[in-house]
């Protein structure tokens, strides 16, 4: 049973024990009306009510209680998480997502277990409601909102990289010279592995980014002839086909 199911069941029995509880308060608040207004025959009867379900309250919250015997653990060391998440994130909420090792990635933000706390980690933010949907909803929120101010801020990041690979001009780069070059940087290759790099890229394609902000226009570069594979990033598109990235121009 996946955790989106072990979790709905689980659910559905605490939605017993609360209309139990319903039953129990309903009982009491009769009993306190009773007193108010002297019907002692209420009263004793919504009184043995609210006795009856108060001692059988215990055994109906234990009965909800072992519902839940999921093994968070062994499921955030395995690979389920990933399998579920990416069929949720892409049924629920249309987001395309890429499995790299141990990691998910769903550009902007790359999605690790963290099975000794029983939560994941959003980017470097612990994030400890693991439900499929619940995260799923979470990252597109986060794609949405960052995906225009984070092309505009990659695209700087690429120009800036350019003209560094090219000692001080600034017309074309591999994307592999600049992966690396960023890679220099501490804990970069760590959150942004290359598929993720390749996820920002797409992106910024599909972004109505064109031009930095000194007025430079960029023009991608797809892999020609005699091109190393290793040089070659490539993601997959909304429509399943794959696209792969060589180099960028800046004009």
């Amino acid at each position: 049973m996946s955790l989106e199911e072990s979790l709905q069941q689980h659910e559905e029995s605490i939605d017993g024990l609360l209309k139990f509880i319903a039953k129990y308060t309903s009982a009491v608040k009769g009993w306190k009306k009773a007193c108010q207004i002297g019907h002692v025959g209420n009263l004793q009867k919504a009184a043995a009510l609210a006795d009856e379900l108060c001692r059988n309250l215990p055994q109906q919250t234990c009965d909800a209680k072992a519902t839940w015997a999921f093994d968070v653990r062994g499921y955030l060391e395995s690979d389920e998480w990933i399998g579920e998440l990416q069929e949720v994130a892409s049924s629920r909420c249309g987001l395309r997502t890429i499995q790299d090792n141990d990691t998910l990635i769903s550009s902007p933000v790359t999605v690790r277990s963290q099975p000794s706390r029983g939560s994941v980690s959003l980017g470097r933010v612990n994030w400890p409601a693991i439900r499929p949907r619940v995260v799923a909803e979470e990252l597109k929120r986060l794609r949405d909102k960052t995906l225009a101010a984070n092309s505009s801020e990659f695209l700087e990041s690429l120009f800036g990289a350019s003209a560094h690979l090219n000692d001080g001009t600034d017309s074309f780069a591999k994307f592999r010279d600049i992966y690396d070059l960023f890679c220099l940087t501490p804990g970069y290759k760590k959150d942004n592995p290359p598929a993720a790099f390749a996820q920002q890229i797409y992106a910024l394609q599909r972004s109505d980014q064109r031009a930095t902000r000194a007025g430079r226009r960029l023009e991608f570069e797809y892999p020609s002839g005699n091109v190393k594979e290793r040089d070659i990033f490539t993601v997959i598109a909304e429509d399943g086909r794959p696209v792969r990235y060589y180099g960028i121009w800046f004009k």
